[in-house]
């Protein structure tokens, strides 16, 4: 039935409480404080967990923990904890809470008073203490070592190292229990201060049961102190039995479990932590300590059902959204609840319903199903999910469905809505295990001009004399303003123009081998495809003259707010450059076309040529003479007749295209 609320009583399987203790679980934390010449100083802290509801010992007010070298185990030195006041944790989380009467956890902190000075020592040390007696009630290990001492132990590198503290377990994990109705994953928050590489692993808790005070180091190799004896059934590998074992990432700390038996069960965490110690800082990590935490979990019959939460991987609480403004922006949001029973309600907040954005009501296909997408990707959704039509709740004022539900919004913000933010929140909730369970994405929406951009140019060398006619163009699907290219140079006041062209003319963007065609005449305001042409020919008085030209991408429906592009480049007018050519030194004028004439060749510049060309004869006399730029000779004297055959010498002087001719002096022949 639809909107029921399940309420599970959980009847929680009471093991035999005879002969409990209380211990269950804790760690050492080791705090580095400063260096000297000699070692370094540090902090220690102890954690206590005590069964509140099994153990029938309080947790003491002072503990002294053990110093050892690491090698030799000869004890260094000791250490006195104090305790500060004790608390008791209030496990659960927002889907269920354990029954104080059956799960109560005691914790107790343990400070040192006074720093710890150890000197330097290559060997390390490792730091323990140990407390009688371990609850006897874990179901994975033989009841001998069940009523053992539990052992607290960490390890740490020479001090010379420099700055190093262990790594921090962090606050108790407040859903610090098993659940055999469901898999859990538990997230402890380990850190470490000096940002070592940190490996994670479940290992066997130690046994203090061979050693004969708290004060003294165990026998054998690394870790110093042997194994809890697990149960039949039960090992390294199988820590809490159920139908997939119990598991942790050792890069995450992530540790997943689920249990199919109530009762108690013992483990530990290990964390190894890594450093690169050379001194170039760029060789292999080496492990330098490493941590344990002790504890032991209920597993529990927890009622089912958690808080839904939303399908949406690209987003997370706290994001900003960044969407086009006059452009239509939809979303879709999804939530699922792993109890596919449980009623799940579901709204969105935010002021931009109060500016046009509007729900969407969409129309169920012939199953009686709505299409929402996922998996959200910048523009599009790539997965699909399908929910059950919607229901709504007039008295909540909440659309509601069973196991999934989803919304749409869509949205077209204006002009007078860019570069403001929105914020937006979309609340699910579930009506299930403990009532009206909530889960919430908070993010924001901010609303963004496009990043228009013209096509580049670069500066530019062009001929005088020659027509030269340049695209400015600019291309974007995703724009829906009216836009418009402004050009401004002096080149217009200097005959520059637009030239007339059709609507369908192509223009090429010769710098990014890309063309456009507006649709639109030569630069008409448009939105998509805008471009504009101009064309100019420079005369001789532009020559060696540099303009400049800019062109402004501005848009005509949200002026004050769209980002303006500015695009500059100079064109620079350039005079034809050339030396003269090789003149033929042998003319025949004889009228057959044939070497008739005695020519300069070269490209000259009207603009400036100044020739002087001078023409003697072997014995020195003057028989001809032209100032003009263009030169021809057809062996003719200054009174038009011709000269007699032979050779003649001929001086050429002055400006001729872009070269400066001093005096250039050649002979010319003159057969007939």
């Amino acid at each position: 039935m639809r909107k029921s609320l399940l309420i599970v009583i959980a009847i929680f399987f009471m093991v035999p409480f005879v002969n409990a203790t209380h211990v269950i679980g804790g760690d050492i934390h080791v705090q580095w404080v400063s260096q000297t010449a000699t070692g370094a100083d540090y902090h220690i802290r102890l954690r206590f967990y005590r069964d509140d509801v099994n153990g029938g010992v309080n947790i003491p007010n002072n503990i002294t923990v053990g110093i050892y070298d690491a090698v030799t185990h000869v004890q260094i030195t000791t250490q006195s904890l104090s305790r500060t006041p004790t608390v008791i944790l209030n496990l659960g989380d927002p889907c269920y809470n354990p029954d104080p009467n059956v799960t109560r956890t005691e914790e107790g902190v343990f400070d040192s008073q006074t720093n710890l000075s150890l000197p330097n020592n290559p060997n390390g040390y490792y730091i323990q203490t140990q407390i009688n007696a371990r609850n006897n009630l874990a179901l994975n290990v033989t009841g001998n070592s069940g009523n053992g001492t539990m052992v607290w132990f960490a390890m740490i590198p020479d001090p010379a190292i420099g700055q190093n503290s262990s790594p921090d377990f962090g606050n108790y994990p407040l859903d610090a229990y098993f659940c055999t109705t469901s898999p859990k994953i538990i997230q402890y928050p380990i850190t470490d201060a000096d940002g070592d590489s940190l490996v994670y692993s479940l290992v066997a808790p130690l046994d203090g049961n061979n050693t004969s005070n708290g004060n003294q180091a165990g026998a054998g190799g690394y870790p110093f102190y042997p194994p809890l004896v697990f149960q039949g059934g039960y090992s390294l590998t199988n820590y809490i039995g159920g139908s997939s074992p119990m598991t942790m990432d050792q890069a995450t700390g992530q540790i997943f479990a689920a249990p199919t038996n109530q009762g108690f069960f013992t483990f530990a965490i290990r964390v190894e932590e890594f450093r690169d110690t050379t001194t170039a800082q760029n060789g292999p990590k080496i492990k330098i300590g490493e941590v344990r935490r002790d504890v032991q979990y209920a597993s529990l019959i927890c009622t089912t059902g958690n808080p839904p939460v939303f399908i949406d991987p690209s987003l997370s609480s706290g994001d900003i959204v960044p969407i086009p403004y006059n452009k239509l922006y939809c979303r879709d949001f999804v939530m699922a609840d792993i109890n596919t029973s449980d009623t799940v309600f579901m709204n969105m907040t935010s002021p931009i319903f109060d500016s046009g954005a509007v729900k969407v009501t969409l129309i169920p296909d012939a199953n009686d199903s709505l299409t929402f997408l996922t998996n959200w990707n910048g523009s599009f959704f790539t997965d699909t999910t399908k929910t059950d039509t919607n229901y709504f709740d007039i008295a909540l004022g909440l659309e509601f469905n069973e196991g999934t539900i989803g919304q749409r919004f869509c949205w077209t913000p204006g002009c007078d809505q860019v570069g403001q933010t929105f914020p937006f929140q979309v609340n699910g909730f579930s009506n299930g295990c403990d009532g009206l369970s909530k889960d919430s994405l908070p993010f924001f929406i901010t609303v963004v001009p496009p990043s228009a951009e013209l096509d580049y140019v670069g500066a530019k060398s062009i001929p005088y004399g020659q027509e030269y006619c340049k695209n400015i163009i600019f291309e974007d699907t995703s724009i829906v303003d009216l836009l418009n290219i402004e050009i401004i140079s002096d080149i217009f006041n200097e005959g520059a123009e637009y030239p007339s062209i059709s609507s369908n003319f192509v223009y090429n963007s010769f710098e990014h081998a890309n063309s456009v065609t507006t649709g639109v005449p030569n630069g008409a305001q448009n939105t998509q495809f805008l471009a504009t042409r101009f064309c100019w020919t420079p005369d001789c008085e532009h020559i060696g003259g540099s303009f400049n030209v800019r062109a402004i991408l501005s848009s005509i429906d949200c002026p004050t707010a769209f980002k303006k592009d500015t695009m500059d480049f100079v064109i620079t007018v350039t005079p034809p450059f050339d030396s003269l050519d090789v003149v033929p030194n042998v003319i025949t004028p004889n009228g057959d076309g044939i070497n008739d004439f005695y020519r300069i060749g070269g490209i000259s510049n009207p603009c400036n040529d100044e020739i002087s060309v001078k023409i003697y004869s072997r014995w020195g006399t003057l028989v001809y003479e032209s100032k003009i730029p263009t030169f021809e000779w057809s062996g003719t004297n200054k009174s038009g007749g011709d000269v007699p055959n032979g050779t003649y010498f001929v001086l050429v002087s002055g400006i001729y295209g872009s070269e400066v001719v001093t005096l250039d002096q050649r002979t010319v022949t003159v057969l007939r």
